[in-house]
């Protein structure tokens, strides 16, 4: 009966010295970097911003996409034209009435004026 209580406890010993650590050496060098991984997923939407400069207050743009010859742009009654332009053509600035406006004479493409209020 002695015999299988040493037989035991030398077991036990044995079995239990093996989950024990030892004392700690030092750390070896830092090991190769490794490659680089594929993107993640997209992230949800950020907040909105602060709100933008308010803009020029009181113009309004007038067009004329062809103005092929002669074409008249005129501001609203009340506005007065503040720029005028016909590309490769010539721009005779009138007033009528209370109204101004721009004619534009031999022109080859978009007449564009801007009406302030």
């Amino acid at each position: 009966m002695r015999l299988s209580i040493v037989v035991v406890a030398t077991l036990t010993a044995f079995t239990l010295a093996g989950c024990f650590e030892g004392p700690q050496g030092p750390a070896g060098p830092a090991g190769p970097q490794g490659a680089a991984g594929s993107a993640g997923p997209t992230g949800p939407a950020g907040p909105a911003g602060p709100p933008g400069p308010a803009g020029t207050a009181g113009l309004r743009a007038l067009s004329e996409p062809t103005c092929s010859g002669t074409c008249t742009l005129t501001c609203s009654a009340g506005e007065k034209l503040v720029s005028a332009t016909c590309p490769g053509g010539t721009v005779m600035l009138l007033k009528a009435g209370d109204a101004d406006a721009a004619t534009c004479s031999s022109a080859n493409g978009p007449a564009l004026a801007l009406c302030m209020k």
